[in-house]
């Protein structure tokens, strides 16, 4: 609980209409969700892609709100049309999301200062990432060797405080900033010392995560993926940057290291072939330029093959995965870093995956956790569900479940796969691609399963209200770029499409489902419906073969 004019103290452009003493009025909560408005709330009308949130000051008043906030003036709403509710006070900002994500911070006493917060982003392995480094920090919390405390997390699938899980809801990228503050002062009153805190490019573009004091800021790589969001690929990279500027913006903490960590190996992150920066690197530059205070930046990467290559390699990485063994259940490497090196067994699969083990090992060892702990956390974890997740119901096959939901991602899993098919096996994948998003992915994802796989089942994935045919028609004609027609087939109906490629395999296949991953719905129109893409393939492996 705070008073109106405690927020209003933490922005600098907030300019309030009406004769009222901010000083008296008690604010119990703040949102920019009419819906959830109750009384003694703060409304923050935000003007968003579908709705402009200045249109439910109304229905916020009469639900109890004890002041609103917006961009529009006065004059602005009434030329608009939209009502101004009398007898509440008014209060104009330059920026609605920000002083959303600030007023939100404020009522709950900025908890991120409280704690050693992490943030990583990235187009792919973000919640894996966070969530190895989470286990990473648990572990570490256990030791005597490192300080005692208490870890939370907040991922795209969930958020865990102390272990205890909440979710997040349906198809959510990082939850809104009244969400995430609170999630953030659940863990500062729990105790927790670290939180690790999963940025996506529309959390970050949409201040979801503003007002967070960032000591760490990592990221997995970036790919083509949100275009139709961000527009440009410039906007998107920029839209990531926008983790690191947090970083350098924060003020430093006692006993909280200050880093940025980045992909070495990823160009299309950070650079061209020709060597110009992208907004990310500039970003850094220009960070950089501007702090009173040096923010070191570390590089993590795979080793080449060839000595004399891997010897200039490494002189630019300061973790670097070495003598590398990839077995169809695990992984092993040495992993080099500037304190030494040490091994390495994980039993997670892919090269993307040892990426996402350096970069949550990088942080941790950034932070002080032993190198034998960090080898006991990665060993023993699981990873994530909807990742590379095995689903065995005694088949004479693989079945997969995987997140994989861009050109890039669905790419490197196929590559992972075709490994661990057998003699004369097959790799069958299934997938579709999500309406109202990016779609000159559809295609891409159609060249890349067309070029990987073996067979190719195109089916929906979150058509929401645009024509399903169409989607799948443009997948395929990617697949017919690399494949011959004898090579797909498209069943619109996602659990159909899975009995499908179940029904056709046999011994030594690998049948795979990608896209949803963890998700536990999936949107037709605008109505989300339950869905499940291990309880689909479990439900297929039955009717098949009867256990």
């Amino acid at each position: 609980m705070k008073t109106l004019a405690q927020l209003l103290s933490h922005l600098t452009d907030a300019q309030l209409h009406g004769d009222y003493d901010p000083a008296t009025i008690t604010i119990m909560a703040v949102t920019g969700d009419s819906r959830t408005v109750l009384p003694g709330t703060l409304f923050v009308a935000v003007a968003g892609g579908t709705f402009d949130g200045h249109r439910f000051l109304t229905r916020a008043a009469a639900m109890g709100a004890a002041a609103m906030m917006g961009v529009k003036s006065p004059a602005e709403l009434r030329a608009a049309g939209m009502e101004l509710p009398d007898g509440l006070p008014y209060i104009q900002v330059g920026q609605s999301r920000q002083a959303l994500a600030i007023c939100s911070a404020a009522l709950h006493d900025f908890p991120s200062r409280a704690m050693t917060v992490i943030g990583i982003t990235g187009t792919d392995g973000k919640t894996t990432t966070s969530t190895l480094l989470e286990s990473i920090l648990i572990e570490a919390t256990r030791s005597a060797t490192f300080p005692a405390g208490r870890v939370g997390v907040i991922t795209t699938v969930g958020a865990r405080i102390c272990g205890q899980e909440s979710d997040t809801g349906f198809h959510v990228t990082t939850p809104d900033a009244p969400a995430v503050q609170a999630f953030l002062a659940q863990m500062r009153d729990a105790g927790c010392q670290y939180a690790v805190v999963e940025c996506t490019s529309h959390g970050l573009a949409q201040d979801r995560v503003a007002a967070i004091d960032f000591d760490v800021a990592a990221v997995t790589n970036i790919t083509h993926e949100h275009i139709d969001w961000h527009q440009t690929r410039d906007a998107y990279v920029a839209a990531k940057a926008l983790l690191f500027r947090a970083l350098f913006a924060a003020p430093s903490k006692i006993d909280a290291p200050k880093i940025a960590l980045l992909n070495g190996d990823d160009l299309g992150g950070y650079g061209t072939a020709t060597g110009s920066l992208s907004a990310l690197q500039q970003a850094l530059a220009e960070e950089a330029a501007q702090s009173e205070l040096p923010v070191p930046v570390q590089r993590y990467g795979l080793a080449t093959p060839a000595a004399e290559i891997a010897h200039q390699r490494h002189a630019a990485l300061d973790l670097y995965a070495a003598d590398v063994e990839s077995l169809p259940d695990a992984t092993r490497f040495v992993l080099h870093w500037p304190g030494g090196q040490f091994a390495i067994a994980s039993t997670l699969i892919g090269d993307f995956n040892i990426y996402n083990v350096l970069c949550a090992a990088g942080v941790a060892l950034a932070l002080g956790v032993e190198p034998l702990i960090i080898q006991r956390a990665v060993a023993t974890f699981a990873g994530v569900s909807g990742r590379m997740e095995r689903i065995d119901c005694g088949q004479p096959f693989l079945a997969l479940v995987d997140f994989a939901h861009s050109p890039a991602s669905l790419e490197r899993a196929l590559t992972t796969l075709r490994p661990l098919v057998g003699t004369n096996g097959r790799l069958i994948a299934v997938f579709g691609s999500a309406g109202l998003r990016d779609v000159a992915k559809r295609r891409l994802m159609g060249n890349v399963s067309g070029r990987l796989a073996d067979f190719t089942v195109i089916t929906a994935e979150d058509p929401r209200t645009e024509d399903l045919a169409a989607i799948n028609r443009a997948i395929a004609s990617g697949v017919l770029e690399y494949a011959a027609d004898q090579a797909f087939t498209i069943v619109p109906d996602r659990t159909e499409a899975i009995q499908y490629a179940v029904d056709m395999a046999g011994p030594g296949d690998v049948v795979a489902a990608f896209g949803k991953g963890h998700e536990r719905s999936m949107c037709f129109g605008e109505t989300e419906y339950p869905w499940s893409d291990q309880d689909a393939m479990r439900a297929a492996l039955k009717q098949r073969f009867g256990h």
